[in-house]
């Protein structure tokens, strides 16, 4: 489970946040590791909209920050053996973007780890969003979506350990109550118009 933050403009990384889960045959969450954090340096400026929504300043990064190719390959010491062998899921596409502009700034980045993450990885909000949507037919935040399973949320949002976390708790809430999933996916169906009105 997955949450990158990002400079506003250029999309680069400044903040990884990462939990390694374990399931089980019914794919059910047996156990994770403690989570694994740090700050990117970007060759960018953050930009004051995401300075202000994320608490990371140019301080923050130039005092605690790793560069990039750094990052990725503590980010693939936090994962192990697991490396070749698992999924990366975020809330949305938005994640691959941040991976790729973060390779394309930084020239002696590897692009093997980028790859791997780039083929290897499911975003659950659109998943998600086939079978639970707002009033309007759009998918939920990360927040909301929580809500319509009664999980509070944990933390300070926009903080990638901490969304990381909340996203973690959403996909077993997911599994946890299929109740609310057919019942939030009766009202998505009764919302299109195309299938015969029996159904």
């Amino acid at each position: 489970f997955v949450d990158l933050e990002g400079t506003q403009f250029t999309h680069e990384m400044i903040e990884i946040g990462a939990y390694v889960a374990y399931l089980d045959d019914d794919l059910h969450i047996k156990k994770h590791d403690k989570g694994f954090s740090t700050y990117v340096k970007a060759t960018n400026p953050i930009g004051r909209v995401v300075e202000n929504m994320t608490g990371i300043t140019e301080k923050t990064l130039k005092t605690k920050g790793v560069s990039f190719p750094a990052a990725m390959t503590l980010f693939q010491k936090y994962l192990r053996k697991n490396k070749n062998n698992c999924i990366f899921v975020t809330f949305g596409n938005h994640d691959l973007v941040i991976v790729n502009k973060s390779v394309y700034y930084s020239g002696d980045a590897s692009k093997e780890f980028a790859h791997t993450i780039n083929k290897e990885y499911l975003d659950f909000s659109q998943f998600l969003s086939t079978y639970i949507k707002d009033p309007n037919g759009n998918p939920y935040s990360l927040t909301n979506y929580l809500k319509v399973f009664g999980v509070p949320f944990e933390g300070r949002a926009h903080d990638a350990l901490t969304d990381a976390l909340n996203l973690m708790d959403l996909y077993n809430a997911f599994l946890d109550h299929p109740e609310i999933v057919e019942e939030e996916y009766k009202k998505v169906l009764c919302k299109m118009h195309h299938l015969p009105a029996p159904i």
